[in-house]
């Protein structure tokens, strides 16, 4: 009998194995992959404390990705750019080099045992959850029994599907995704996020290791169809669009394959059950376009060992424990799933040229820069708020 099986051991799964394995508490972590490799990903981390409690962060800052300090905003050539401000630094890591680091550290808890290479094939239900039936490499099942199943299984989350989570919140997203490792862009002086505002679609650059970029087209959903799945030229021409980028593409060459994500769908599934729990995307989706997957998944991680701590030491109530965490999670992540629904919702919105002669005499004329400096506290009202600026 485990203290809580684990489906999914990706960043969600796997530091909620680190979590509680510090906590003594008896975890299965099961994934179906034999290693972690390339998946869907934002590819940035901006927390630096919890992986400082996972035991990580050294390894992941030398891990061979630049500290990013810089953000960029391209509109149509007009650029405001400034050191970013929610976060000390921005690392860019591909899965297969940071999910591993984090499956490491969960291996070196002698109490928490790993099985890769396994299917989930049902989640055990007498009147709350109680455990798995779990498929070997030679289609042999065992049910292996725990008093908590979590789900950190990803969008398409078979315990999610079992246990029949509520639905909180669902939208359909107006823009696909893909992106590419590219190698011979040339690199900003200074390590830079840079996003690109273009024809109704959202481009992100950002460098990762071994001196490549990590390029992400959002492209609004009926257009990404008709783009063919690795049609490599297509997303070179797309970028040559972009006057502030185009002169540093000449040398461009595609590490691996183009990623897609098409028809994505938003949602915020109900975060447990009787006997169960979901973290990571298996609870909640957030477009790319907020950049804050990886972060939110290891972010709820933590938040949900500290629930189960607080109910297994008798702390409090499995629906009083559980109950702050679905409350932590929330906070943290509706704020973000609306931000990222304003953000795609932008990108069809038009400007008008008129605005745009205004917004280039403000990015080119010094003193109207620091007049926008001195009002920058109205200007923020006036756009989050609808605030007129006083005169």
């Amino acid at each position: 009998m485990y203290d809580v099986a684990i489906v999914g051991a990706r960043c969600g799964g796997a530091a909620l194995a680190v979590f509680l394995g510090r906590f003594g508490y008896k975890v299965l972590l099961v994934d179906r992959y034999t290693r972690p490799g390339p998946t869907l990903s934002t590819h940035l981390i901006g927390e630096t404390d919890v992986y400082e409690r996972l035991g990580i962060r050294g390894r992941m800052e030398n891990a061979g990705a630049p500290a990013i300090t810089r953000m960029r905003v391209d509109l149509n050539g007009s650029s405001f750019e400034s050191d970013i401000v929610v976060t000390s630094r921005v690392i860019g890591l591909r899965r297969e080099l940071f999910d591993p680091l984090l499956l490491e550290a969960a291996a070196a808890w002698p109490n928490v045992e790993i099985r890769l290479n396994r299917t989930v094939q049902t989640v055990i239900r007498r009147g709350r959850t109680t455990g798995l039936i779990i498929q070997d490499s030679n289609k042999q099942n065992e049910p292996v029994h725990a008093r908590v199943v979590v789900g950190a299984d990803g969008r398409h989350s078979l315990v999610a599907d079992q246990v029949q989570a509520g639905i909180l919140r669902q939208d359909i997203y107006s823009h696909d995704v893909l992106y590419a490792y590219m190698e011979g862009l040339v690199a900003q002086m200074v390590p830079t996020v840079e996003w690109y505002w273009h024809d109704g679609s959202i481009v992100l650059v950002n460098p990762i290791d071994r001196g490549m970029h990590c390029v992400a087209v959002m492209l609004p959903r009926d257009r990404m169809h008709k783009w063919e799945a690795q049609s490599r030229q297509q997303m070179i021409d797309w970028l040559g669009q972009i006057r502030m980028l185009a002169p540093r593409l000449s040398n461009l060459a595609f590490v691996g394959p183009i990623r897609r994500a098409l028809d994505m769908q938003g949602y915020m599934r109900q975060s447990y059950g009787p006997g169960w729990a979901l973290v990571g995307d298996a609870g909640a989706h957030l477009h790319p376009v907020s950049g804050v997957g990886i972060d939110n998944a290891v972010c709820c991680a933590e938040y949900l060992a500290g629930a189960l701590h607080r109910y297994f030491s008798g702390k409090e109530s499995w629906e009083h424990a559980m109950s702050k965490y679905a409350n932590q999670r929330d906070e943290r992540i509706r704020p973000q799933y609306e931000a990222a629904l304003q953000t795609l919702a932008r990108a069809g919105e038009s400007i008008s040229s008129d605005d745009e002669e205004q917004l280039r005499m403000l990015c080119t004329f010094p003193s109207f820069v620091h007049g926008a400096g001195q009002r920058a506290a109205q200007i923020m009202k006036m756009i989050t708020e609808g605030v007129s600026i006083e005169p």
